[in-house]
């Protein structure tokens, strides 16, 4: 189902579920082998072997002023404790919990992998794909073998004419050719599922990377071609015919990806919906059959669709009339190798890809260790065979409760904001009201678990795993077209350190792996949890309200409930935070994109001061006394610390550029210290002066 998202290293389809910072993923609270004899009042250590807190004065670095520099004030105790391992792009305190996640879905699938008779169908499902995964010696003694049948498809390819079958038949394998094609919920009536079609078949992270003209850029794309040029001679081809096939690979990408929306415009759903019937859309392409395609990937021949992309569909047609057939060959034989250039094929390929994507644009110095990367790939294609395991370990119902209790007090404060914004009439106010009175709220994990029975596994076949995994993942979201929404579908898996919003369901989701120490804890107090899980909870909230998904009404339908003079102010308040992150520059040379990280800029802000609304009304209610200190701070400053503490985050400086230009949230100093400068009552709480750098002398908001 498409969905707005941040992929790490391929462009994503369809822009709808908004997502919290790239927040990796993970858990860590119960008694496992990593953490044995914890306790409510012994939190559980990370991978490293520090204890992970909420609120951590031992963090704290009391040498900085916090009315100049709260972010390093909160974390430079964590810097010196974390020095920034080698096969990390970045590594903070999501980290640390997606390593001590990690350490209880190895134990998990170590056991499911050993041969039982015991064995459930998902265990062996989940732990024969770890261990086909781990057996490296098959992976590189099968070689090339496992792809021979999909290299010589495409080898076969004599002409135009007989492309609409092959792609269906690589998209179904999970090979992102030329578009790409799925369901969504209709913009106008949420409740129904339709197709979707969107640009896609790009190697680098974004289209701007193909079109942008600085010498970094231009770096980077001669880099690209290299990366390329290695793969298709590790493939067996020669090294002057590979040079010349990794040019035609730029040169039809680079058409692709001039004919897309830039992220930016991605980020605004009318961009995105273009109304049409498959018969309609299949007229538009006069070069490429699409009843062939709908007919080899078994996807509905008629009915409503969306062509998302329009101009780059035309694009597309054009491309297919006047590129030679072997150039298309060339490029749909880089996206097979490329999709599965990991896990699934010899070590040689998964290094160079490794190279590329984490070495060369992200930094990284060394790769991570194998178990690592066979854990996450298992959660992704898995996920909910695995959580289902995860969950009755480390996620007890009295968690799920709480943090449920934490979600409603937060959207009563919210409910008692808009009713006194100064800014929104009467008449807008009652329907944002009902819409966040209808906003369901998911915690933990599904209430219905994905039923893996017509998924075959089978051991020692790690790259026919992966297709196998494709393909059922591709059937399943084509099942859904022309059916009743599952609003009870979740996009994230239960083990999985990240949160989001999701404006056409109008529901909050908050995956167990996340409601773990460092973020969410029983044994630290409300001034804690709220300004950290609290923070992210408000910061879900506040995206149905954001430039994005306050477009959509209680209903999640696409349909404007603003009047013309609430939608104005609206603007007037969030340009405010467009000019306020355009100046920061990330790394030399490069700034923020104030419009791309917008939607995450309003969440941070809204989403830390509702938590904050909400914490003063349960410590009122408690008579919590505000000017008694607890390990030297008084409670409004821990729930300040708290929430600076949650992004302390060590980030090389190649990430920092990629993140820059091509993710909707800001860096995590960022997303600290100016949400920070944004808010006098933070100021209040430290004593800060009007001169300090943390206090804004014109500071923003919206909600």
């Amino acid at each position: 189902m498409f969905r707005f998202a941040v992929a790490p290293d391929r462009r994503s389809i369809l822009p709808i579920a908004i997502l919290i910072a790239a927040l990796l993923a993970a858990p860590a609270r119960a008694q496992t082998a990593a953490t044995a004899g914890t306790s409510a009042a012994t939190p559980p250590k990370s991978a490293a072997g520090s204890a992970l807190r909420v609120f951590d004065p031992s963090l704290i670095d009391k040498t900085v002023d916090p009315c100049e520099n709260f972010y390093r004030f909160s974390c430079n105790g964590w810097f010196k404790r974390n020095p920034l391992p080698a096969d990390e792009t970045r590594y903070g305190r999501f980290t640390e919990l997606l390593e001590l996640n990690r350490l209880h879905l190895r134990q998990i699938l170590e056991e499911a992998a050993a041969p039982a008779a015991a064995r459930s169908a998902n265990e062996q499902k989940i732990g024969d794909e770890y261990s086909s995964c781990m057996d490296t010696a098959t992976v590189n003694r099968l070689g090339l073998k496992p792809l021979k049948p999909e290299l010589d498809r495409i080898a076969a390819l004599q002409s135009a004419e007989d492309l609409p079958a092959l792609v269906a038949h690589l998209h179904t394998i999970g090979v992102n050719a030329f578009f790409g094609m799925g369901s969504g919920q209709d913009f106008a009536d949420s409740s129904a599922v339709i197709s979707f079609y969107g640009s896609s078949g790009l190697g680098l992270p974004e289209r701007d990377y193909y079109t942008r003209t600085d010498a970094q850029s231009e770096l980077t794309r001669r880099q690209y071609v290299a990366h390329v040029r290695r793969i298709f001679v590790l493939a067996g081809e020669p090294d002057r015919q590979a040079a010349k096939d990794a040019e035609t690979v730029l040169a039809i990408e680079t058409r692709l990806a001039k004919a897309s929306l830039t992220i930016t415009e991605q980020r605004d759903p009318q961009n995105l919906n273009h109304p049409t019937d498959v018969a309609a859309f299949s007229r538009e392409l006069t070069h490429f059959s699409l009843a062939e395609y709908l007919a080899a990937a078994h996807a509905p021949a008629a009915g409503k669709a969306n062509d998302m992309e329009p101009r780059f569909f035309a694009e597309f047609n054009r491309l297919l009339a006047d590129t030679p057939i072997e150039q298309i060959r060339t490029y749909l034989r880089w996206h097979l190798l490329h999709a599965y250039a990991g896990t699934s094929l010899p070590e040689s390929f998964d290094q160079e890809n490794w190279n590329f994507y984490s070495h060369t644009l992200n930094g990284a110095g060394k790769q991570q260790e194998r178990w690592k990367r066979c854990t996450s790939r298992v959660d992704e294609e898995m996920g909910e065979a695995l959580g289902q395991v995860y969950v009755a370990r480390y996620f007890p119902p009295e968690e799920k409760q709480r943090t449920l209790e934490m979600t409603e007090a937060i959207e009563q404060a919210m409910d008692r904001e808009i009713g006194g914004l100064d800014w929104m009439s009467a008449a807008t106010k009652l329907r944002a009201k009902e819409k966040l009175r209808a906003v369901m709220n998911k915690i933990g994990y599904p209430e219905k678990w994905r039923d893996y029975s017509t998924l075959r596994i089978v051991h020692g076949d790690a790259a026919g795993n992966q297709m196998r995994a494709h393909e059922f993942e591709f059937a399943r979201d084509l099942a859904k077209i022309g059916r009743p929404v599952d609003k009870g579908e979740w996009q994230m898996t239960p083990p999985t350190v990240n949160a989001y919003y999701d404006p056409q369901m109008n529901n909050v989701n908050f995956p167990a792996g996340y409601l773990q120490p460092p973020f969410f804890s029983g044994a630290e107090d409300d001034a804690a949890n709220y300004g950290d899980m609290g923070s992210t909870i408000g910061h879900e909230l506040t995206h149905g309200f954001d430039d994005q998904g306050r477009q959509f009404d209680k209903d999640g339908n696409l349909r404007n409930w603003w009047s013309q003079e609430d939608e104005e102010k609206f603007n007037q308040r969030a340009d405010c935070m467009v000019r306020q992150y355009d100046t920061i520059e990330a790394v030399p040379g490069v700034h923020l994109n104030g419009k791309l990280t917008l939607g995450e800029n309003l969440a941070d802000l809204g989403g830390l001061w509702l938590a904050w609304l909400a914490w003063l009304d349960k410590a009122q209610a408690a008579h919590v006394e505000m000017t008694a200190a607890t390990g030297g701070y008084t409670p409004d400053q821990r729930f300040w610390i708290a929430y600076a503490q949650q992004w302390c985050t060590q980030t090389r400086p190649e990430q920092l550029r990629t993140q820059a230009q091509s993710d909707p949230h800001a860096p995590d100093e960022y997303r600290t210290n100016s949400v920070l400068q944004d808010l006098p009552e933070f100021a209040r709480s430290f004593s800060c002066k009007k001169t300090a750098a943390m206090v804004s002398p014109k500071p923003c908001r919206v909600w």
